[in-house]
């Protein structure tokens, strides 16, 4: 996870440049910066699972955006059905929600990265590129607390592997 941590970091060193003025390229540059944390925050979580360390890099590169937005959009989906069918009390709740906020995120931030990175017309303010990053870290945190959950497991596949 070092390299996504350290790609947040560094999404939050770019939103801090030129503080009385940001420049564009800036804001811009973080907001493609945090997406890709939470894009290398996953693809490390799934790589690891792999048994060959020295396998693990060559499996990195076979993740495609396309279709770990399409797996998150599937999740994001059946976990809103699945929550208004589940009780407020039910003690697997709160993992519940933390998965579908970070499939979610990915969602929210891919599309971002894509306006940051092609969408001249957009205009980034500091509080659009601070929620962004924000949102970001808080993905960040929530996967910490689900992680080893067989769900959250489980979710990390369906990056990996095309819809038959």
């Amino acid at each position: 996870m070092a390299f996504a941590d350290d790609l947040l970091q560094q999404a939050r060193q770019l939103f801090k440049l030129d503080r009385r003025k940001p420049k564009q390229a800036s804001l811009r540059r973080a907001v493609s910066t945090a997406y890709y944390a939470l894009f290398h925050l996953l693809v490390s979580e799934t790589v690891q699972n792999w048994k060959r360390p020295s396998e693990r890099g060559a499996l990195a590169r076979m993740f495609d955006h396309a279709r770990m937005k399409k797996a998150c959009t599937r999740k994001r989906d059946e976990l809103s059905g699945y929550l208004k069918q589940l009780p407020a009390s039910d003690p697997g709740r709160l993992n519940v929600e933390h998965l579908q906020f970070v499939a979610a995120t990915f969602i929210d931030m891919q599309q971002d990265r894509h306006t940051a990175d092609y969408d001249n017309a957009t205009t980034w303010t500091r509080t659009d590129v601070n929620e962004k990053i924000e949102s970001v870290e808080e993905a960040f945190a929530r996967w910490a607390v689900i992680r080893h959950e067989p769900a959250a497991q489980g979710f990390l596949v369906t990056l990996l592997i095309r819809d038959r």
